[in-house]
């Protein structure tokens, strides 16, 4: 497994995703820095959770689609990797840049503080659970365009929370969205969240995470390592 995670770290450095982030994240905190004061933690909130927290999602589609393209698969899943360790080191490697990413740009423009702490959590269970939501769409695209088609379908709904976040809907029914604790833990690296709050999105966001890793899982099994030999 962790040969398995170097490995994968190695990869995304080499074509560039960590070169990539770093500029990204140099942006994001020359923007900040020259917001003003009573819209900048807000703001900031709102980068961090579309941006960093969910790239795993996006950077998850190249790289399955660009290992099906080179036909990495076929040998790959001969020898004795199970699709767990896989997922797991997928998942796990663009998580590690969320983090990078996330903590660059809070510690820069806010500094670090407890409740950094907080943040982390949100941008580690909303990073875990983008990323196996793309493996499950990745797995049965047949092109990039084709995987951004179906994330358009699929995934448009788990951005609704950003609307009460900047009071444009009210409505019970966001709670119901693994993403409505996603925002309230990463704002609760600017404000102090109370236990319930912090309960409720732990727990939402770790049951949906264990139904998007089913689903991954059997995704990637049935329409990539069963048709390897295809």
């Amino acid at each position: 497994m962790k040969g398995l995670l170097l490995q994968d770290i190695k990869f995304q450095f080499r074509h560039g995703f960590y070169l990539a982030y770093t500029l990204i994240s140099c942006f994001y905190i020359f923007l900040l820095v020259y917001l003003p004061e009573r819209y900048l933690e807000k703001i900031a909130s709102l980068i961090i959770f579309s941006d960093p927290s969910t790239l795993g999602f996006f950077f998850m589609g190249g790289l399955l689609l660009l290992e099906k393209d080179q036909h990495i698969f076929n040998p790959l899943f001969i020898t004795p990797l199970s699709i767990h360790r896989y997922i797991c080191s997928k998942i796990g490697s663009l998580c590690l840049l969320s983090i990078a990413s996330s903590c660059v740009i809070k510690g820069v423009v806010f500094g670090f503080s407890n409740l950094t702490f907080i943040m982390l959590i949100g941008v580690i269970l909303t990073s875990l659970l983008f990323s196996l939501i793309g493996i499950a769409i990745a797995a049965i695209s047949q092109s990039l365009n084709h995987f951004f088609l179906l994330a358009t379908i699929y995934t448009t709904w788990l951005f609704l929370p950003i609307l009460p976040a900047v009071n444009l809907a009210e409505h019970w029914l966001f709670c119901l969205l693994p993403t409505t604790g996603s925002l309230l833990l990463i704002n609760g690296g600017f404000h102090v969240i109370d236990y319930v709050r912090f309960l409720y999105s732990t727990c939402i966001l770790l049951i949906s995470i264990g139904l998007a890793y089913w689903i991954a899982y059997h995704s990637f099994k049935k329409h990539i390592v069963l048709k390897i030999g295809d």
